[in-house]
């Protein structure tokens, strides 16, 4: 069990990937993919047309809690530096790999690729944008408890019990057709807001009911009620004559076809306290999928218990069908709901705060950015530092420090315009303390990451405060 919890667990940090563009873009006036962090920010050309497939191309994500170095752990054996694991016997840290964790540790992974990308200046106050994207967006919860009962066990003898409602997993994948308005209301507010329809590709999301999980020296018995909702139209949930699972397996449809209908909204505000301090503020993905595709839902059969391995050793030595009777207690655990219900899973909302203040003719800002995500049984907080360089009409650059994360990581955006093709790459939480492993550098303080690319045509530019082709 052990080290099956460990391959997750390094799994989690090093190989997920929260589908966001960039904190840099936020404070990046020259780059007209701001408004997808604020829909009341305009860009300042005429018309851009972002490139199909490339326009907008994001990546990221993490965990909450853990790092590398709660996980890997360095002692000095025999005269010469060594990698452990925490719960090796040579370095034995669990004491610190459980102080790392608060109350849920949850992981979150996404993408974001903008098929189609692009906005139109009808005067001086308005700037629409109409945008097509696929998306996805993932996020798993597991309870504290589960990591002390994995490596701490029962203390004494005590009975080890917990609820495993805080266990959760949602996943979909889903296209965006979105059309957004900015107006400039007057001299210093400006409101935006954008419609989204949105088409479900694929869902997988739990569902627990006071699910219960007790252990003593004789005894484990996990119980309760939950479901597991799939939504797919490639794959199908096999089953025995009895209703048992046997399998998964494909089903021949087109995975392009929707299985589900939502609705999201985005809404931003920004208002000009003086020429040099703006603020600003936006909640994003507000908004839900209702699933009515090919639903399948898994149900607890019974309650599980466990009591210990039995055995026989036959005339060879060896053991002897020890593993049949769980074998076939696994499989009656879940059921198929034959007639399964609909049903509506929420997006992962979030809200920005923002505060610049700029000089040397806005050439030069500093900013801050709260930004919290409300994700399912769950939030996140991140808080960023920002220092904007604007020397030219065609290049910009955004450097970002995220408070939360002390000074192990930093953040950068590069924007230019060669002509009228935009070209734009930025990435949050720099690792800048690496360590070595088998001879390769690994980040050791990074529990996040997110990259985006970009590439567009913009067309017009501004004068005097007008506007030229």
């Amino acid at each position: 069990m052990k080290k099956t919890l460990l391959l997750v667990l390094f799994g989690m940090i090093c190989c997920t990937l929260s589908a966001q563009i960039s904190n840099t873009l936020y404070f990046d006036k020259q780059n007209y993919r701001q408004h997808h962090l604020n829909p009341a920010f305009q860009p300042d050309g005429k018309l851009y047309v972002g490139v199909p497939f490339f326009s907008t191309i994001a990546a990221g994500g993490g965990n909450t809690d853990l790092t590398l170095t709660d996980v890997f752990k360095t002692k000095k054996v025999d005269g010469k530096y060594k990698t452990y694991l925490f719960c090796d016997k040579n370095v034995m840290a669990i004491d610190e790999f459980m102080n790392a964790l608060h109350g849920r540790e949850q992981v979150h992974a996404a993408y974001e690729i903008d098929l189609f990308d692009a906005g139109y200046r009808i005067n001086k106050n308005l700037f629409v944008t109409f945008s097509v994207s696929n998306k996805m967006e993932a996020s798993i919860s597991i309870p504290k408890e589960l990591f002390q009962f994995a490596f701490e066990g029962m203390k004494n003898g005590e009975k080890f019990d917990f609820h495993l409602d805080n266990m959760s997993i949602a996943a979909s994948i889903y296209t965006e057709y979105a059309g957004g308005l900015s107006a400039k209301i007057d001299e210093n507010l400006s409101l935006g807001a954008k419609m989204k329809l949105l088409v479900g590709n694929a869902n997988v999301s739990s569902n627990t009911r006071n699910l219960h999980f007790t252990a003593c020296e004789d005894e484990w018995i996990v119980s309760g009620s939950g479901n597991i909702r799939i939504t797919t139209p490639t794959l199908e949930i096999t089953t025995t004559e009895t209703d048992r699972v046997s399998g998964i397996e494909s089903n021949g449809g087109r995975i392009t076809k929707a299985q589900g209908h939502g609705f999201s909204i985005d809404a931003g505000a920004s208002y000009e306290i003086s020429p040099e301090f703006k603020i600003s503020a936006s909640v994003l993905d507000l908004g839900f999928l209702a699933w009515t595709g090919n639903v399948q839902e898994l149900n607890p059969r019974e309650t599980f218990s466990y009591k210990g391995i039995e055995y026989d050793l036959d005339e060879n030595n060896s053991l002897s069908g020890w593993w049949s009777p769980y074998k076939t207690r696994f499989k009656r655990m879940l059921k198929k709901n034959e007639k399964p219900n609909h049903y509506t899973a929420w997006l992962s909302a979030k809200v920005l705060v923002g505060g610049e203040y700029s000089f040397m003719d806005d050439k030069i800002s500093i900013g801050a950015l709260s930004k919290t995500f409300f994700q399912r049984k769950a939030t996140r907080e991140e808080f960023i530092l920002s220092a904007n360089f604007r020397p030219i009409e065609y290049f910009s650059g955004t450097f970002t420090y995220n408070l939360f994360d002390g000074w192990n990581n930093i953040g950068i955006g590069l924007n230019a315009n060669a002509g009228p093709i935009n070209l734009f790459a930025a990435i949050d939480h720099i690792p800048l303390r690496y360590a070595s492993m088998s001879g390769h550098k690994i980040p050791c303080y990074v529990r996040d990451t997110r990259v985006t690319l970009g590439m567009g045509v913009i067309i017009g530019f501004k004068k005097n405060n007008n506007y030229h082709f």
